[in-house]
Order: structure tokens, then sequence, then C-alpha cells
């Protein structure tokens, strides 16, 4: 059964699905990897978090692809690393078998604060899934690369 969060901005968000733990490849030597994804059709997103034995954050990627625009924005991080935020180039499709190129992802040397903030936005939405120390540890990387001043832009 699919739950349906508060409607905000006309439209009905999906939150967050756990996909359990043995449908989720573990393919970091000494990490957890723990998956969650909204299913919506139109737009969307998706988190994967890195934890430790003890149970501690040790990465994460975040994306979202924005309706109806389908721009695709990825925030990813690891412990001993800053926060990189960019977008996703989705390729084309091409040829008679209308295959798709490999998506890349695109990073710039300082995150653009409207998407860090959309970012956050998206993460905030969903976030209450998370267990209290997974969302806390998140949410810190997240909030520490400034946003765009309210009202700007």
């Amino acid at each position: 059964m699919i739950v349906f969060s508060a409607c905000r901005a006309g439209r009905y968000d999906v939150p967050w699905q756990k996909i359990e733990g043995q449908y989720v490849k573990q393919d970091q030597p000494g990490l957890h990897t723990r998956w969650f994804w909204d299913t919506t059709d139109r737009g969307g997103g998706e988190l994967v978090i890195w934890v430790d034995d003890s149970d501690a954050v040790q990465g994460f990627q975040l994306s979202y692809e924005q309706w109806p625009s389908g721009r695709h924005y990825v925030a990813q991080w690891s412990a001993g690393s800053r926060l990189q935020v960019g977008t996703v180039d989705e390729g084309t499709t091409s040829g008679v078998r209308m295959r798709k190129q490999s998506a890349i992802m695109r990073f710039s040397d300082q995150p653009d604060p409207k998407v860090t903030a959309l970012l956050q936005r998206y993460f905030r939405t969903n976030a209450f899934i998370l267990d209290d120390c997974h969302r806390e540890s998140i949410s810190g990387v997240l909030n520490a690369v400034s946003t765009p001043a309210e009202g700007s832009g």
C-alpha cells in the first residue's frame, strides 16, 4: 500500500519506501547499504546510505528529478570528504533500437545554492522514514552548505 503525504504545491508527494536489505547490493566492504526511493511516476528520487557496523552514516547519495522539467540533481558525500552537489546528464536516446546513453553525474567546484536548497527540501519531505541518527547526520551535511537568502533569485 502506498501512503500519500499531505498535498504540497498543488501535487501529491510520494514518500520514500525502504528497499529491504536482501534486495540491496552490499558492495562496500565494512559498510551496509540502505536504499530508499519514492514510487512516483513523475519526478521523484532516491537516497542511498552507507553505514558502518556502529550504524554511523559513512556516506550517502541523494538524487531528485524535478517535475515537469525533468532536471535531475544529485548530492553525494562520504566521510572525510566535502559534499558534492551537481546534475545528472541522462544522455539521449538514439539509433534504430533507441538505446539510451549512460547517465553521467556532473559536479561543480562550488555547489549551486538553489540546487542545494531544492535537494534539502526534497530530503526534509521524505526524511521522516529514516532512523533519527541517520536523518540528523545527513541533514547536518546538507545544511552545512550555504543556501540562498530568502526572497533571492
